[in-house]
């Protein structure tokens, strides 16, 4: 493979630990930045201070990605740096064949700079590295709005649930009349008064009133 300055970076929350090595894996320098614009541009200063001395391309190495490390996983892979997922599970097992000194110190982002250094040689190694594919912008955006979405279909089950459950307490009568408390005309019907007593006089000309209700709805109701 040809020399490389390899950047482990072990991802945090609000900040990240970044160690820097040369092509043999002797660490050129460790340091940590905030997952702020000043903690990125940080990063690429020293990044490109090592990368103009030794005149030799960069490649990168980072858990979380489209994780906590957006979006600094896409900044990376603008400045030209190869870019690798770090495999989680993987780094677990390396971690147990090859121990640090003590779990209390901040290893993750050395070891991380190991598996780039035995990749080549350890299985395990390179199993744990998986080089990220630049995507067009248009497949980041859709992967953004489709997790939105997942994550509006969860919410809304959740509050299906809750509202079943909070009608079987209160009203067993209001369930039978819909298979799906979700249902636009079924939560129209309920809205349409402030005191869910009230439903029940409801005359069959309101009920007709009611966006999406028909004659046949409106008999189901009344029944």
């Amino acid at each position: 493979m040809d020399p490389q300055i390899r950047v482990g970076i072990d991802v945090g929350c609000k900040a990240h630990r970044v160690g820097i090595a040369d092509p043999e894996g002797s660490i050129l320098e460790e340091f940590d930045i905030s997952h702020t614009g000043a903690g990125f541009r940080e990063f690429f200063r020293r990044i490109e201070h090592h990368k103009q001395k030794l005149d030799l391309p960069v490649a990168v190495a980072m858990e979380g990605f489209n994780g906590y490390a957006r979006p600094l996983d896409r900044l990376i892979q603008e400045r030209g740096y190869i870019l690798y997922n770090v495999n989680n599970l993987k780094l677990a097992r390396f971690k147990e064949v090859f121990p640090g000194a003590a779990k209390t110190d901040p290893i993750d982002a050395r070891k991380i700079l190991e598996l780039f250094h035995l990749k080549d040689y350890l299985p395990l190694a390179k199993d744990a590295l998986q080089k990220v594919i630049s995507a067009p912008l248009v497949n980041d955006k859709l992967k953004r709005l489709s997790r939105r979405r997942r994550q509006l279909v969860n919410e809304k089950v959740r509050v299906a649930n809750r509202l079943q459950s909070d009608l079987q307490a209160v009203c067993l009568e209001l369930l039978a009349i819909t298979d799906n408390v979700s249902n636009l005309r079924f939560l129209r019907f309920l809205a349409c008064r402030d005191d869910l007593t009230q439903l029940a006089r409801l005359r069959r000309t309101t009920l007709l009133k009611i966006p999406s209700v028909g004659q046949k709805y409106a008999c189901i109701i009344q029944e």
